[in-house]
């Protein structure tokens, strides 16, 4: 896996195109956030949502960080 807790493109799921579009979203998030590298957990949570708009078919940058920015929210409500 790699650092952010997106699969890796061995995996064979997305390009490198595409890795790199989901991990400067998930980067952007947990630095908002402040969410650190040894979070894995949160961050992981943050990949999560980040790979569903993607797969969904939401993949412009706003949408990636929203989404990552959700799977926060949620955690509060």
């Amino acid at each position: 896996m790699a650092k952010s807790g997106v699969p890796h493109k061995s995996a064979g799921i997305y390009d490198a195109e595409e890795m790199a579009a989901m991990e400067n979203a998930i980067e952007a998030v947990c630095a908002e956030l402040g969410i650190g590298q040894s979070d894995s957990k949160s961050r992981e949570r943050v990949a999560g949502h980040v790979m569903r708009s993607w797969a969904s078919g939401r993949r412009l940058p706003l949408n990636l960080v929203q989404a990552g920015l959700d799977s926060v929210a949620r955690l509060e409500a």
